[in-house]
């Protein structure tokens, strides 16, 4: 980006002592526009810094990588684990249902013994020096009061809640990933923004030197110079160091460093959302599902505990197989119903645990949603905020732009000082740096209320299914 205030500096040496004008760098990608000679009739569409809001990225790019990182986080592959952990669960809880069947072979040899003839070691006399028995033993609950399935549905419900789990997994996920492309592009931009401003600041200390030398200014304004040049370079260091940061994080979520050529991410398309409304569709977003799931759970697990503290019945077979390979065919078969109660035991805790669990489970139910439709009014007021900021920042850039260039007219017809070029040329980075912010905090606010409201995954067309959630 050449300097206007250098060559305006150059311009009024050259009219005074012929000094030749300084070699320009050439242009970055991005850069401020040139001074107009019409400052009245520039043209915003036009404008390098306003067309940023006008162009984005492939939209099929941009969901394949954010698709991609969201299936290769490990965050996602541990939701999708647990998710598999409480299928098993409910498998198992099914499974007792059904009869149990135990089946054990056991076989012995002595190897020395020795009894006296007494009436009271008879059976031990009389046992044989080896013998192999095998037993079956079939068991089936009856009827318990309905413990069985109250298990059964506590554990469908911490299935789900694994689900929504993964699913608002997913969405962090696919969020943090968005935010990310953003705080590449953004940073980008403004190193790019800046490193021209910074030669810009660098040529007019060069230039008032140079005008120094010739004794057309004093000593002093070299001061007034290097502060503006050191205040510009500790901006773009900082600039440096958030885009270091952006990148990294970019290279963590995506798993890939960003390319060379990141351009700004598609704008994300919003319903027609009332901050009521959001904050009413935030009640049904992944992480209010799973809390609630998990109340629910939680409440079938104590009506389970209460069901404990009433009798069970239960029917099995006991048969037994003695001497497998010593005899022919000594066998029983027996039939059996049993009628189990528990008492004492710490039965009534068991159950007083259970419902402290579903208050404390409906409680964080209830704080998960009020703070979901908080989150989702407060993105939805960002959203309105950062539209207008955005507008009163392009409408401050357009005014600044022309205001240096007016300055700047001024100074060439020997009628302004070149200072308030300088202080005119400062406020106009201020408000392209602030615009360029703005329209990247305001693209990815829009995500963000997307995130709040469940739609973020919809509309990056990720299927909750395919990383562990449900599918709709």
């Amino acid at each position: 980006m050449s300097s206007f205030t250098a060559r305006a500096f150059v311009l009024a040496v050259s009219l005074n002592a012929s000094v030749p004008a300084l070699a320009q760098p050439p242009s970055p990608v991005l850069s401020l526009p040139e001074p107009s000679r019409d400052p009245l009739g520039i043209d915003p569409a036009r404008d390098p810094i306003l067309q940023l809001a006008q162009s984005q990225a492939s939209e099929d790019a941009f969901r394949a990588v954010v698709g991609a990182a969201v299936r290769r986080h490990p965050a996602t592959q541990e939701g999708a684990a647990a998710g598999a952990e409480a299928n098993a669960v409910l498998a198992e809880a099914r499974e007792r249902r059904l009869p149990s069947i135990d089946l054990s072979v056991s076989s012995y040899h002595v190897l020395t013994r020795e009894f006296s003839n007494d009436q009271n070691n008879i059976v031990e006399r009389s046992r044989p020096d080896q013998r192999t028995d095998a037993l079956l033993n079939v068991s089936q609950t009856i009827y318990d009061f309905g413990a069985s399935e109250a298990r059964v549905a506590s554990a469908g419900a911490r299935l789900r809640a694994a689900s929504a789990e993964t699913e608002a997994t997913a969405d962090r996920v696919a969020l943090s990933a968005v935010g990310a492309w953003y705080d590449v592009f953004a940073a980008r931009a403004l190193v790019t923004v800046t490193e021209g401003f910074v030669t810009n600041q660098e040529e007019l200390r060069n230039a008032v030197a140079e005008r120094i030398r010739q004794g057309v200014s004093a000593e002093g304004d070299t001061a007034r110079v290097e502060s503006y040049l050191a205040s510009s370079q500790t901006r773009l260091a900082r600039f440096r160091r958030v885009l270091a940061d952006a990148e990294a994080r970019y290279t963590e979520l995506i798993g890939a460093p960003p390319p060379a050529i990141l351009e700004r991410a598609p704008v994300a398309q919003l319903p027609g959302f009332t901050r009521d409304a959001a904050a009413l569709a935030a009640m049904s977003v992944p992480a209010a599902r799973s809390a609630q799931a998990i109340a629910d759970s939680a409440r079938q697990e104590a009506k389970a505990a209460k069901r404990d503290r009433y009798p069970q019945i239960s029917a099995g077979i006991d048969a037994g197989r003695y001497g497998v390979f010593e005899t022919e065919k000594d066998y029983d078969v027996r039939g059996r119903l049993t009628l189990r109660q528990r008492l004492f035991g710490g039965t009534e805790a068991r159950v007083a645990q259970a419902e402290a669990r579903v208050t404390q489970a409906d409680a964080r139910a209830s704080r998960v949603r009020e703070e979901a439709a908080r989150d989702a009014s407060i993105a939805w007021s960002d959203v309105q905020a950062l539209q207008q900021q955005l507008k009163a920042l392009e409408a401050s850039y357009v005014a600044s732009r022309r205001s240096r260039d007016v300055l700047l007219e001024r100074f060439l017809n020997s009628r302004g000082d070149i200072f308030d070029v300088v202080q005119a040329d400062a406020s106009y980075f201020e408000t392209a740096t602030a615009f360029i912010q703005s329209l990247s905090e305001l693209d990815a606010a829009r995500y963000v209320l997307l995130s709040r409201t469940g739609g973020l995954l919809d509309a990056l067309t990720i299927d909750p299914a395919a990383v562990g959630g449900q599918s709709e």
